[in-house]
């Protein structure tokens, strides 16, 4: 079997939710005048400010064989899906096509090694080989007749509980109508069967405890809140921000500083009780630094973002060698994406759970006759051969390269 033909993607859906993506409400940059270069805050708001797209990006990767069978993968590509597109068809096509699809491990050596000289060792460039990663467990498994989790060694769990991704946390001069309708989407997702939601921090360590304490509150101490700060407060604050999470019952504190400061989470993670989790983590080799300083307590990486299906799992087997918890981000996304997610968190020992954006998603069951569901807050493995997803006939025709 050899890979013949390599297609690509980009997608950019218009919303369909009236609200931007949480997480560009709650890092994105602000629409009216830009950051100043000058702030007694630190990090300086200049520099804890993201990208984020106006529409839902990514790119999907579409492999076809000579013996007939389609593989499909996703990379993450959040922004600019164009730049992603344009390194598989310019740097990664030609390293896989005529390939066997079942030696994965060998094609993400043959892709990974290609730019390693130049530093390409994360972001974009780890992302588009993601996405053939994928699409190659998917051929493979179609190959051997089983889902994707069988292949990588079988199914501790079934279904995988996920949690609801995510609310923003309110700025502290928020006034009691907000907090309610804070509170009210919360109790809305518990009664949908969700055992827990996370929280997107960074409004101040007052505006985020305020709105934490608001949700634990009203719906109770059994009920799971995942916070994650993404990188915006420094040593210090973080300290005092996970102090007060930890009388509150926080299930884990994400990215609580930026996630260059190695030796700062080894400094946290020892500090506090309240579990550090992290998941811009792009590869094993950056989370055995992270373990060595005993920085991590919960390794989250994303399976479209950190090396698609193949590195994911060696991260996940390297963090429960040293007793980590493993618990896959996902947040924008097709059901590829979710489904390449839900295989490997079904067969990894240490998985605690899955995230789960819970926003209006023009692509998530997009493409599919037969879409993936949450039911009381868990999703059930798709059971066909490879990912296990049915799709439309020409339903990636709209995002195809018009040259």
């Amino acid at each position: 079997m050899k890979i013949t033909r390599i297609e690509t993607f980009a997608v950019q859906a218009p919303p369909s939710d009236a609200r931007p993506y949480w997480g560009s409400r709650a890092w994105g940059r602000p629409s009216t005048a830009a950051a100043p270069e000058i702030s007694a805050e630190y990090p300086t708001p200049i520099r804890r400010r993201y990208l984020y797209s106006a529409t839902i990006d990514t790119v999907i990767v579409r492999l076809t064989t000579d013996t007939g069978l389609v593989g499909h993968g996703e990379a993450k590509a959040p922004v600019a899906p164009q730049a992603t597109k344009a390194i598989i068809d310019l740097l990664l096509a030609d390293l896989v096509r005529g390939a066997d699809p079942r030696d994965v491990t060998v094609l993400w050596e043959r892709m990974y090694a290609g730019m390693r000289v130049r530093g390409h060792r994360a972001g974009f460039y780890l992302e588009a080989m993601s996405g053939i990663d994928i699409a190659l467990w998917d051929l493979a498994a179609q190959a051997a007749g089983v889902p994707i989790a069988s292949l990588l060694g079988g199914v501790f769990r079934d279904p995988i509980r996920v949690y609801a991704s995510g609310l923003p946390a309110l700025d502290l001069d928020a006034d009691d109508e907000a907090l309610e309708a804070l509170v009210q989407e919360a109790l809305r997702l518990r009664a949908q069967g969700y055992t827990g939601l996370k929280m997107a921090l960074g409004k101040g360590i007052a505006g985020d405890l305020r709105s934490v304490r608001a949700v634990r509150e009203r719906l109770g101490a059994d009920f799971l809140i995942y916070t994650d700060a993404a990188g915006v407060y420094d040593r210090a604050q973080a300290l005092r921000l996970g102090r007060q999470l930890e009388e509150l019952g926080a299930a884990w504190l994400e990215m609580p500083i930026p996630p260059e400061d190695v030796e700062g989470y080894g400094v946290l993670a020892q500090a506090l009780t309240l579990p550090i989790a992290l998941d811009s983590l792009s590869s094993r080799y950056e989370v055995a630094a992270f373990v060595q300083c005993r920085g991590l307590d919960v390794v989250q990486p994303d399976v479209c973002r950190a090396g698609g299906i193949t590195e994911c799992r060696r991260i996940a087997e390297l963090a429960d060698a040293f007793g980590l918890a493993f618990a896959p981000h996902v947040s924008i996304g097709s059901a590829v994406h979710i489904a390449a997610t839900m295989h490997l968190a079904a067969a990894m020992p240490n998985t605690m759970t899955s995230e789960y954006w819970i926003g209006d998603n023009p692509i998530g069951n997009a493409w599919l006759t037969e879409p993936i569901q949450v039911e009381a807050g868990y999703v059930s493995l798709p059971r066909r051969p490879g990912l296990g997803l049915a799709f439309a006939p020409d339903a990636l025709d709209r995002w195809a390269d018009p040259r």
